[in-house]
């Protein structure tokens, strides 16, 4: 059996599927499965022992402007799967690889999706994890039990990588410090930047943590412009060390499980520190998003989401900003 995954991102999406993935592989050991992904998040995938196969697109192939490039990609796999598992939820995918496969499995958002799938979920619920939808497909394919008690995340590291970090940590005398990530909304597929920490809030935050020790800005190279602008701010402490985009996200894995505490926002690294499992030591700060939708029902940190009464379902569910006057984390207190 020959089974596709097709993911364009972002990164904590995309390790949230591997849930998905592992599960598949359990009930079919001799099976071939492929994931073709956007090309900026392959590293969320690379050394995952489940796959067979990574195949990579540019990301504007998943756009308008590159939808000759996909186009050209669906119809060189015509006949080649069994199921194809849609895991975005863009109904024009789904139209689009209609010509690849006669079974595909994925999202309805809109009524056109149920039309064009041959199983689908309705996604409709920002109460409910994201994992578990991505389960749920499995559920309605009907190819396999689903166990929806096996929800850790998965990320393969090396030893390289954990060397890597003892390196760095060594080099700058670290040994005890906490990471700090403020991104949310900068990716390849969105620039709004809606779920950081607002300047002021986050200025706050690294002046307080400062005052205790060591603190590592952990991020993506578009997260750098930002972090100098904070280290500007606050002076250029010395014990505040920069870096976004100096590790891969294996190392970067590493680094959390060895901090003291991990502050992030509704971001790519907030499902790091579930790979690492660094619940108990994590603090994450929502603001246009459902906590629920994003950690298991179990998560062992803290929470922290005063937005509640503005909060816009649309902006999960469809990636709709309905009212940019919105002003979130207003009212967040970052000493809690």
């Amino acid at each position: 059996m020959k089974i596709l995954f097709v993911k364009r991102g972002a990164l904590g999406d995309v390790l949230m599927t591997t849930p998905l993935v592992r599960q598949i592989r359990q009930h079919f050991p001799e099976a071939r499965l492929d994931y073709v992904i956007g090309d900026s998040c392959k590293s969320a995938l690379t050394g995952n022992p489940h796959l067979n196969n990574i195949i990579l697109l540019p990301d504007r192939a998943f756009s308008a402007a590159g939808v000759g490039l996909l186009l050209g990609f669906i119809w060189s796999i015509r006949g080649n799967y069994h199921h194809i598992f849609i895991l975005g939820k863009n109904w024009n995918i789904n139209l689009l690889f209609k010509l690849a496969a006669s079974n595909l499995i994925g999202f309805a958002r809109e009524k056109i999706s149920e039309w064009l799938l041959s199983s689908f979920v309705i996604y409709n619920d920002t109460n409910r994890y994201q994992v578990d939808y991505y389960l749920d497909l499995l559920t309605v394919s009907k190819l396999a039990q689903v166990n929806y008690a096996d929800i850790q995340l998965e990320l393969t590291t090396t030893t390289g990588d954990k060397d890597t970090i003892a390196a760095y940590l060594a080099k700058h005398q670290m040994s005890n410090f906490i990471v700090v990530t403020n991104s949310g909304g900068n990716n390849s597929f969105e620039n709004s930047g809606i779920r950081m920490l607002p300047e002021n809030k986050i200025l706050e935050l690294l002046a307080r943590l400062l005052s205790r020790g060591s603190v590592i800005l952990l991020g993506g190279a578009v997260d750098s412009v930002n972090y100098t602008n904070y280290r500007d701010k606050l002076g250029h402490p010395q014990n505040l060390f920069l870096c976004a985009g100096m590790f891969t996200l294996p190392q970067s894995v590493e680094l959390l499980k060895l901090a003291d505490h991990f502050y992030v926002t509704d971001c790519g690294s907030m499902h790091l520190g579930l790979v690492a499992q660094a619940q108990d030591k994590m603090t994450g700060f929502f603001g246009p998003t459902n906590p629920r939708h994003i950690l298991p029902a179990n998560f062992a940190g803290h929470i922290v989401w005063q937005d509640q009464d503005i909060f816009d379902p649309e902006y999960q569910i469809n990636g709709k900003i309905n009212n940019p006057q919105l002003k979130y984390f207003k009212r967040l207190e970052t000493n809690r």
